[in-house]
């Protein structure tokens, strides 16, 4: 299996850059179609050609990212002040701050002592440990933006307890253990806005596609939040019923976690002013709704606090280490692009063709939405990342609206939530399920058995919250 995976990466890299090339003049020599702008056109061979190297990996994404700037200006699609404008996005900057409070919640402790005060609560036996870990990467996700932090965070734990278990070969207990614990990370991160870079990233858009339309963290809450905790309840019910573990209680689980408690003590300074600045930034968030003060200026702000001499503890080198410069450059290049798919008409052409060609006109607005739903939810059989598939996919979907004549928040919005909680299908759609399946205790065939059966669920769930929910709390 190792060596056909390497293989694969071999060959996807050897054809990315041709396959790019092609596609992009293969588009470019092509007639323009007569409802479509010349910079149109032109938007449309560079994102063919973006996009082939995203999904082939063939140079690192965040370089495929840098390309859109250069290739945008010499192509004559846009200026050179608006193809860097992506980089310049609120939404790089909510989560340039996000990690570096990551980075803090990690040199403090706090989110090691929060993870074993959670798994000491819940007991020893098998089935409430694995909701202690969805329990876990719920209280997660509101501390560290990153859903490979989070795993990598909670996967040592897993570990030693499926070691205490002691079984040999495969278990069902750390099958449904490692799957709870990936799974319940995705999740969950639909439902909160710093949980996951393409929550951002939707809320980039829609704010542009709806004339400066900001959802506020809260909002995002609100709106995010109970489906998406509903479907991590889901989760772990599932992955319970297909793989239920062979005994009630895991021998010496208690006494792991105590142990662990035990070697950190009291709760350092550090961990207190981790909690300060993390309320605080907090309380910003869900009141910015009444201060009118934007998430990515609170969370800046709040940041900046752990860097001030006696206040804070962190130093810009440890901060910078927990960065992840090649996600913001990613995102920005992402944005930069699919702002010139809208702005030259690009997105809603496209949308329109798909739009017809599957053939959704006079189907109901609530069909079409799952119909939609479900093509985003298979995309990610394409995609190992959900950042370049949110900066992809979300501009042709708002185009899509466009296209009917509806709110772009009816679209955008679940679309956006699908695509950051929900890479289930296969172990490589995203990183947390790598770190699991790279553990030996899974197979490529653990994943889609459940996976299927949640994403098919979570596309049904999150139009019927458009077309009802939603729509009763006046979103749109």
């Amino acid at each position: 299996m190792q060596k056909q995976k390497f293989k694969l990466e071999i060959w996807r890299k050897r054809i990315g850059v041709p396959l790019a090339i092609f596609f992009c003049i293969l588009i470019l020599i092509m007639e323009k179609p007569a409802d479509l702008s010349v910079a149109g056109h032109k938007a449309l061979a560079l994102f063919a050609s973006i996009f082939v190297l995203y999904l082939t990996e063939a140079i690192p994404l965040a370089i495929a990212s840098v390309i859109v700037v250069p290739a945008a200006v010499l192509l004559g699609i846009t200026s050179t002040k608006n193809a860097l404008s992506g980089f310049g996005s609120s939404s790089v900057y909510l989560m340039l701050g996000a990690f570096i409070l990551a980075t803090a919640m990690v040199k403090s402790r706090l989110a090691e002592r929060i993870t074993y005060l959670i798994m000491k609560l819940v007991g020893d036996s098998a089935v409430r440990i694995t909701a202690g870990v969805a329990f876990a990467n719920i209280v997660l996700a509101f501390l560290v933006p990153s859903t490979t932090a989070r795993t990598a965070i909670l996967l040592p734990v897993c570990i030693s307890i499926i070691s205490i278990f002691g079984a040999e070969g495969r278990s069902k207990f750390a099958i449904a253990l490692l799957l709870v614990l990936t799974f319940t990370n995705s999740t969950i991160s639909a439902g909160i806005l710093t949980a996951s870079v393409p929550n951002p990233i939707t809320i980039d858009y829609i704010s542009k596609a709806t004339g400066g339309h900001l959802i506020t963290y809260g909002q995002w809450f609100i709106y995010g939040f109970p489906p998406a905790l509903l479907m991590t309840v889901l989760t772990w019910w599932i992955v319970l019923k297909m793989y239920k573990p062979e005994v009630e209680r895991i021998p010496g689980g208690t006494a792991y976690v105590n142990s662990k408690l035990a070697e950190l003590g009291n709760l350092s300074g550090d961990e207190k002013r981790s909690v300060c600045v993390f309320t605080l930034i907090v309380c910003l968030w869900v009141t910015g709704g009444w201060t009118k003060i934007d998430p990515t200026i609170a969370c800046l702000a709040g940041v900046s606090l752990l860097f001030l001499p006696k206040l804070g503890f962190l130093t810009w080198d440890e901060a910078n280490k927990g960065i992840a410069w090649h996600i913001l450059v990613m995102t920005g290049g992402g944005i930069s692009l699919g702002d010139m798919l809208v702005q030259t008409g690009a997105a809603k052409w496209l949308a329109a063709a798909i739009f017809h060609g599957l053939g959704l006109a006079g189907m109901s607005l609530v069909m079409t939405l799952i119909i939609i739903m479900l093509i985003i939810q298979y995309m990610h059989l394409l995609f190992v990342g959900t950042t370049p598939m949110a900066t992809g996919l979300i501009p042709i979907i708002i185009g899509m609206a466009d296209v009917l004549n509806v709110s772009p928040l009816i679209f955008a919005l679940p679309a956006g939530m699908i695509v950051a909680g929900y890479p289930l299908l296969m172990f490589y759609c995203t990183s947390p399920n790598i770190l699991v399946y790279g553990t030996g205790q899974l197979t490529v065939g653990d994943f889609p058995r459940v996976g299927f059966i949640l994403c098919t669920i979570a596309c049904i769930v999150y139009a019927l919250c458009a077309v009802t929910y939603w729509r009763w709390l006046g979103l749109f």
